[in-house]
């Protein structure tokens, strides 16, 4: 795969909006794991219902941000699919999404494992950039019109 690099007016430097962009995007692997959590607290609750068969209002509301936790990943899955460039795309894509590590994801790409982390950095500067344009135009998009 011969990759193409965005220009440098479509990157940032700043270690804050990269920070911020990096958290955002591991938000998706949080979601992932606290949704298994979820899950497996609804299961382990079920089961103690049928063996002990207690009232399921003793037990509360379980799995019950279950939606909020999908609506993270729906979020950062989003934001990846609207970067418009291919290579910082799936390389985010495979990194967060799939969860593979950087070697993984070179193999996934067909590039060296320096050239994997070479695009990282660069994914990673341009998503930075785009991060703040997103969410103004998300919030916009999902705001009611008068």
């Amino acid at each position: 795969m011969i990759l193409k690099r965005p220009c440098k007016n479509e990157m940032t430097e700043d270690p804050t909006l990269l920070c911020e962009v990096r958290i955002f995007l591991e938000d998706y692997r949080s979601a992932v794991r606290m949704l298994r959590l979820c899950r497996e607290d609804v299961r382990e609750c079920e089961q103690l219902r049928e063996s002990c068969r207690l009232d399921a209002a003793y037990y509360g509301e379980v799995g019950g941000d279950e939606g909020y936790w999908l609506s993270r990943m729906r979020e950062v899955r989003d934001f990846i699919d609207a970067l418009p460039h291919r290579d910082c795309k799936l390389f985010l894509y495979f990194h967060y999404i799939r969860d593979l590590t950087v070697e993984r994801t070179a193999e996934e790409l067909d590039i060296s494992r320096r050239s994997a982390f070479r695009l990282k950095k660069t994914a990673l500067a341009y998503a930075a950039l785009h991060l703040a344009a997103w969410r103004t135009a998300r919030a916009q998009a999902t705001r009611p019109s008068a």
